[in-house]
């Protein structure tokens, strides 16, 4: 990571922004018979609903080192003994998506042009102990402006020197941002968009990553694992998830695929080669929470409910009863002492794209 001295210059990374105050007009329209007023009222936009600035709840993150703060960064607390879970840090958010803009753009759809004003109150979400992930939040349009979605610029601080930004599309006020590196520099800006083309860009944001929790990751020789893309066979109704397919080898021979919900969440499931199928793996004491060794975690995670193994038909796969035992094959699931799970957080961030 570059050191904070390298950083770019203040005025290049952000300037606070307030929201344009709204008007109201009143017109009067006299006929000679009988006096009729009337008041037109332009409805003012909707109060922004993200909670106010709250700092880490300690200074220092799990390796000693200090948290990086801003005026406009938040810090969602979370169980240290509790995997990362970005599902949890979006439910933390209200879900905005832009239905009520589009009653905005029959108000501003005269003007025939792009977005007027740039992304304002732009604010970085992120989860004490997860370095992988930031939620990126910002207000909602002004009322006089059409707009139809957002592009997130991010860079990391090599990226930026380069000004080499990978872009991501959004459909409401806010995005999160993942597989980010711990002790990592990041930049974000945001801009509207609509059908006549982008606005102005937002002012730039700076963010700090925190480090890798030392207590969270067991690697096998070799070091970190290569999380491969592909398409392997398994039966999607074992799964929660429907995203992207990564597979590894593990250290027994054995191949561990998942399904990704996103980096955090995701299915896992284990075959004996790339074309063979790969099967749901069974726990015969507990909810598959130390399935997450699979994934190179040293804790147990978090796992969704076993009703996908209660409801479904009995099926082929692997199980074991506790973490470090080689799995066995044979039938797993509904009257088996074998229940599967549809999805788990392991707290170790998978890239690929959900």
């Amino acid at each position: 990571m570059a050191p904070d001295a390298l950083v770019l210059k203040k005025d290049d990374l952000f300037v606070q922004t307030t929201r344009t105050p709204t008007t109201t007009t009143t017109t009067t329209t006299t006929t000679t018979l009988t006096p009729t007023t009337t008041t037109t009222e332009i409805p003012s936009p909707q109060p922004d609903t993200r909670p106010v600035n709250h700092g880490p709840s300690a200074e220092l993150d799990l390796s000693g080192k200090k948290r990086f703060t801003a005026p406009y960064v938040n810090y969602i607390q979370k169980d240290p003994s509790s995997p990362c879970s970005l599902t949890e840090a979006l439910e933390y958010l209200q879900v905005d998506v832009l239905e009520s803009l589009f009653k905005q753009d029959s108000l501003a759809a005269n003007q025939n042009q792009p977005p007027k004003n740039k992304p304002h109150n732009l604010t970085v979400v992120a989860m004490e102990g997860c370095h992988s992930f930031i939620i990126l939040d910002w207000g909602r349009p002004l009322i006089d402006d059409m707009v139809s979605g957002y592009m997130v610029h991010s860079a990391s601080y090599d990226d930026v020197l380069n000004n080499r930004w990978s872009t991501k599309p959004s459909s409401g006020s806010h995005l999160p941002l993942e597989n980010l590196k711990p002790n990592s520099r990041y930049y974000f800006k945001v801009q509207a968009k609509n059908v006549f083309g982008l606005g102005p860009v937002s002012d730039t944001l700076t963010y700090v990553t925190e480090s890798d929790d030392p207590l969270l990751i067991e690697r096998p020789p070799g070091g970190e694992p290569i999380w491969i893309p592909f398409t392997f066979k398994y039966n999607s109704a074992h799964s929660s998830c429907k995203g992207s397919q990564y597979v590894k080898r593990t250290w027994y021979r054995k191949f561990v695929g998942v399904v990704l919900c996103n980096s955090l969440r995701y299915k896992i499931f284990m075959g004996d080669g790339l074309r063979d199928p790969f099967y749901s793996i069974g726990d015969t004491f507990g909810q598959g929470d130390d399935h997450c060794q699979f994934v190179d975690s040293y804790r147990d995670g978090r796992t969704g409910p076993a009703y996908l193994s209660n409801n479904l038909p009995s099926a082929q796969g692997f199980y074991r009863a506790y973490r470090q035992q080689p799995v066995s094959f044979g039938v797993i699931g509904r009257r088996t002492p074998h229940p599967f799970v549809g999805w788990y957080e392991c707290g170790v961030p998978i890239p690929g794209k959900w």
